[in-house]
């Protein structure tokens, strides 16, 4: 029983003798009657009174205490190191083999830092507030040293980068993160490219498959794209142009002879032309400008001028100088004239084709490569 525990015993066996004496002298008891159970409660009471409580544990040392300040402690990333304050708290164990130690809290300091780099050593520097609350549950509950003198716990603890530290690692997230968004932005090129390349493009046939999935209900004007379509994946995959598709060009219907009067920088040009021309942008730069829509090459952009003047010089060279020049004029606003580029009579006149970087020998769907009549040859010539 403790002192606290002790006092309201004493004042309850004094409270019993007291009423045991008023009520036999109020009652006129006999003497004996009340007396003899005074007597023994402020007997009681006496004793109580006098009971020692059992004195504590004295075998057992106090706590103490001792402050770790700023001490590096490795990181999972080398160079990166923690700066490691916390309060040690620490004891000396009784032991039986009577070795002391001169600096018992070096040894407690040094318990505790062990603990600590266990678990820093696993862990990322950018992640200073999540290790500081590993570290605050870990250290809190005490452990001995190695020799077994003493036991130590930590807490209160603070972990911090140096600053140069903390701005290197910003700057490396910030990189990482740019590097990521180009890597992904690359490889959507890449597949861009490559749908286009190696599936839409292909062949005429799989271009005019994509052009009509994409415009479903259009069946008249995927048969109108049949023959750019088939120029653009000609040029996409750096081909001539096949005969199956050679009647399908723009003006491929039929070239006026020489010998036949020239009406104009159109004249001699049949078919798909018509009387609208290429302002009405319907037989070449309508479709054309819409092919070059539906692959995903912004307008003005130097990739859709890039394609559109390959475009150019591959028809150019295939033996359809006009239609070339069309190209040039209504898509890239380039004028003839001013360019230097010679027309389509100038070319017919030098017996050329106008290409710039081919040569063709051969006839193209019955007709000379130069643009001549049937008619004409050598023979003709001579």
């Amino acid at each position: 029983m403790n002192g606290m525990g002790k006092v309201p015993m004493v004042g309850l066996a004094m409270a019993a003798g007291s009423a045991t004496v008023v009520l036999g002298m109020s009652a006129r008891w006999p003497v004996w009657l009340w007396a003899v159970p005074a007597a023994m409660a402020v007997l009681l009471a006496l004793l109580l009174a006098s009971a020692r409580a059992p004195r504590p544990d004295s075998d057992e040392p106090p706590w103490e205490k001792t402050r770790v300040v700023s001490v590096a402690l490795p990181s999972r990333v080398p160079d990166y190191d923690f700066y490691f304050s916390a309060t040690v708290w620490w004891r000396p164990i009784l032991n039986t083999t009577g070795l002391v130690h001169a600096d018992p809290a070096s040894l407690a300091v040094e318990t505790v830092l062990e603990r600590a780099k266990a678990l820093t050593e696993h862990e990322v520097p950018g992640r200073l507030e999540l290790v500081q609350h590993r570290l605050n549950g870990l250290l809190g509950t005490q452990s001995q040293d190695r020799s077994g003198l003493v036991e130590a716990m930590g807490g209160r603890v603070e972990l911090r980068l140096s600053e140069d530290d903390r701005s290197r690692l910003g700057k490396l997230s910030e990189v990482r993160k740019t590097e990521e968004v180009w890597e992904h932005e690359r490889r959507y090129e890449q597949s861009k490219r490559a749908y286009l390349g190696d599936d839409v493009l292909k062949s005429p046939g799989s271009a005019v498959v994509w052009w009509l999935a994409r415009h479903d209900e259009q069946v008249k004007e995927a048969v109108d794209m049949i023959g750019p379509l088939a120029q653009l994946s000609a040029a996409a995959n750096d081909e001539a142009l096949s005969d199956l598709y050679e009647h399908l060009g723009p003006g491929a219907g039929s070239f006026r002879d020489d010998d036949e009067d020239d009406d104009g920088p159109t004249a001699g040009l049949a078919g798909p032309l018509g009387p609208s021309g290429p302002a009405g942008g319907t037989p070449v730069i309508g479709p054309l400008n819409q092919l070059l829509d539906d692959v995903g090459l912004p307008e003005h952009s130097d990739e859709r001028n890039v394609c559109t003047r390959r475009l150019a010089e591959f028809i150019n060279a295939a033996g359809r100088p006009e239609h070339a020049r069309l190209i040039r004029e209504g898509l890239l606003g380039e004028d003839s004239a001013v360019s230097g580029r010679p027309g389509p009579a100038k070319d017919r006149a030098a017996g050329g084709t106008g290409a710039r970087f081919t040569k063709f020998d051969g006839s193209v769907n019955g007709s000379p490569a130069n643009g001549m009549s049937p008619g004409s040859g050598h023979g003709s010539e001579e």
